[in-house]
């Protein structure tokens, strides 16, 4: 079964609370505390990409379609169509 991965890029405003056991901790910006609660405000989406993943079965498999289907196919020998 084929797998596919949608990336989606974007901006957003967001608010962190967290809790220190210190002044001197929380002043610095490099700290990480213990996350309390994040809020993501105003979230607009950019561009949305979508990939198929390769699960190994065919190594030269692509997610693009070769070929076109205004295309003419072949006569297959032995086929129960009739030609032209």
């Amino acid at each position: 079964m084929a797998k596919f991965k949608r990336i989606i890029n974007g901006e957003c405003h967001f608010t962190m609370i967290e809790l220190f056991d210190d002044i001197e901790k929380a002043t610095n910006p490099q700290n990480r505390g213990e996350l309390v609660e994040c809020n993501i405000d105003n979230l607009r989406f950019d561009n949305t990409k979508v990939k198929k993943e390769h699960d190994g079965t065919n190594p030269n498999a692509s997610a693009e379609a070769k070929g076109s289907s205004s295309e003419e196919t072949q006569e297959v020998p032995g086929s129960k169509t009739e030609s032209k």
